[in-house]
């Protein structure tokens, strides 16, 4: 792990991380294989209002696209190529390449936004506009449900899952999440810890309490006011 300015091919910050995951692609799918979502998005249904949910950060669609397709109106959004075009085998024609911090969707569009282990992908001078973006696409009312840290960290892995491709991270701990949050005219209402196995010889991940020292991110569920 490095936390080096620059990566040592030349690409740093939002290019290598698109990069990371277009050559990773299948690779972080099955990595993610036997995760802890269905809690979390069973929260996530109960607490939105009714209607069409975000997936941002999508990924190969796993997260939330696939469990949520045959029972809500849904999109997808990914940074990677890649992993938009997997996903987009989950959800056809809902899926696209795209920029969190320029969502391509209209004001009040979504009941509810999922940020799988995304924001944390995103450069720190850049993530208060990822949560402006979230509040601006949800209907007052609306539900964002966010990954972030436990601390605040930064690094770099530059053979992220042994797969030869580098992966950057910059991350806020709980505090300033939700500053952040708070600024774009969410209130956060509730925080999960989670154990993640990415990279695990298992590949599994479980939730903990927000507080437990287990907790190595954190999951922020958040209300935007109306």
């Amino acid at each position: 792990m490095t936390t080096d300015d620059e990566a040592p091919d030349g690409l740093a910050g939002r290019e290598l991380v698109r990069r990371g995951y277009d050559e990773l692609a299948d690779t972080y799918a099955a990595e993610r294989e036997g995760n802890e979502n269905d809690a979390l998005l069973d929260r996530l249904r109960s607490d939105a209002p009714p209607g069409r949910v975000l997936d941002a950060g999508c990924g190969d669609g796993a997260s939330a696209l696939e469990p949520l397709v045959d029972e809500r109106p849904v999109a997808g959004l990914d940074f990677s190529r890649s992993q938009a075009t997997l996903a987009n085998e989950v959800a056809p024609g809902r899926v696209v390449q795209g920029d969190m911090t320029a969502l391509p969707f209209a004001d009040g569009a979504f009941a509810a936004v999922g940020a799988f282990y995304s924001v944390i992908h995103v450069p720190a001078e850049e993530t208060p506009a990822v949560y402006e973006e979230f509040a601006r696409v949800l209907c007052p009312g609306g539900i964002a449900m966010v990954t972030t840290g436990t601390e605040d960290w930064a690094g770099r892995n530059d053979d992220w899952l042994a797969g030869g491709a580098p992966m950057e991270w910059d991350i806020f701990g709980l505090d300033r999440s939700t500053a952040h949050l708070e600024d774009a005219g969410f209130t956060v209402y509730e925080t999960v810890g989670v154990v993640d196995g990415l990279g695990d010889d298992e590949k599994t991940s479980r939730l903990v309490a927000a507080d437990s020292d287990d907790a190595e991110k954190l999951f922020i569920f958040a209300r935007l006011e109306p």
